[in-house]
């Protein structure tokens, strides 16, 4: 066991020690990008399945089991193979369960509540814990015995990691940067730090670690966020409209659907995923029920919208023209927002639509050209539904 720990420990960061120090039931370790946090958070997991004499169960968490398995998971596993006790263990790939002995790791998602709520564990690690919310810590905490771990990049002004978890007696929390990864390529280094000029709010986040402000560039800052349902009842075929946003491989495609009720804008996200083919799209809005609902997408996708139109749905261009984006959100401006809480991605773009500033601080009314995937499915299917026709066309 000691040469495994031995092993471990050449490959670590300061964050590995952080934790190895720390005698707190909570553990925050808040961070920009590349920081080393969630891996060393995995090293120090394993390096704990070699020490503990006592039986550990300890539970990996993530909002969703495809982005757990696509990050922590495959940092846990390749730990596990470097030190050797991959295969000394059982790891079982259709349970998400690793077993080392006395001890068991397991794998889980809070989109599947029944094993959250239903286990008790000693420790929890929730990886990109601000994706959770506060009735997920709490149910996860009171299941879990010894220690809770939690992992993030501060991307929200406003989160309940802040205002209930790090100011308690009982918590440690450390804030690191890609400074603190001592294996970064210089190429890598040489990425990162191009944000500090290109866009500051960005670099304060994901640079520097630090918590999001509320900034003058942000676009939209005064939308409402509440369960969805909470929604008022609509008639999906009348009232709903769809939006549409294409992607495929780096970009996620972002299908929303939104309608007007008493002056008020109701949105709710239902996909936002990378890989998805037209007949897939179609297919996802036949099985999700909205086959007769009108869905507004991107007009500079013409081929797509046809292949999807094929497919019995109605589809349509959106409106687009000189000075469209624009109008488009300054509509979005005269309404009373509401998002649905379950829509992560909605919520992660509102935080980060920025207006583009120039070299010389002067702020331009040019949305700048990242995340806004949500945004601009929003943008379609409201303009396109409930915005003035003149002075603008479908190309």
């Amino acid at each position: 066991m000691e040469a495994q720990s031995r092993r471990i420990e050449q490959h670590c960061n300061k964050q590995f020690y952080d934790l190895i120090n720390s005698n707190k039931r909570f553990k925050v370790h808040q961070g920009g990008t590349r920081s080393g946090k969630t891996y060393a958070v995995c090293q120090y997991l394993t390096y704990l399945l070699t020490e503990s004499e006592e039986p550990l169960v300890i539970s990996i968490i993530r909002k969703t089991l495809p982005a757990l398995k696509g990050s922590v998971l495959r940092d846990i596993i390749s730990i596990l193979e470097k030190t050797g006790l991959y295969y000394l263990g059982i790891h079982n790939k259709s349970a998400n369960t690793f077993e080392y002995g006395k001890h068991l790791v397991e794998f889980l998602s809070v989109d599947e509540p029944q094993k959250i709520r239903g286990r008790k564990r000693n420790i929890a690690f929730l990886n990109e814990g601000n994706e959770l919310t506060i009735e997920d810590f709490r149910q996860i905490n009171m299941r879990t015995l010894d220690m809770v771990i939690v992992d993030f990049n501060p991307s929200d002004p406003i989160h309940w990691i802040y205002d209930d978890l790090v100011p308690r007696d009982d918590c440690d929390t450390w804030i690191t940067t890609y400074k603190d990864n001592k294996f970064l390529s210089q190429d890598l280094v040489y990425e990162i730090e191009r944000m500090k000029l290109k866009d500051p709010d960005y670099w304060r986040v994901y640079g520097e670690g630090l918590k999001a402000i509320f900034s003058a560039r942000q676009i939209f800052n005064n939308w409402n966020f509440i369960p969805y349902s909470d929604f008022p009842e609509f008639d999906i075929d009348n009232d709903a409209i769809i939006g549409i946003d294409f992607g495929y491989s780096n970009d996620p495609t972002a299908i929303i659907i939104g309608y007007k009720k008493n002056d008020k804008l109701f949105f709710h996200e239902l996909l936002y995923k990378t890989g998805m083919t037209n007949d897939e799209i179609a297919e996802f809005i036949k099985a999700s029920g909205y086959e007769q609902v009108i869905s507004y997408a991107d007009s500079a996708e013409p081929k797509s919208i046809e292949e999807i139109k094929r497919t019995g749905l109605y589809i349509n261009p959106a409106r687009k023209g000189q000075g469209s984006v624009n109008a488009g959100i300054s509509l979005l401006k005269e309404y009373d927002v509401y998002i649905s809480k379950e829509s992560k991605n909605i919520q992660k773009e509102y935080h980060s639509y920025y207006w583009t500033e120039m070299k010389d601080g002067t702020i331009i009314n040019k949305p700048l050209d990242r995340m806004n995937h949500c945004m601009d499915a929003m943008r379609y299917l409201t303009f396109s539904s409930f915005g003035k026709q003149q002075n603008f066309f479908v190309i």
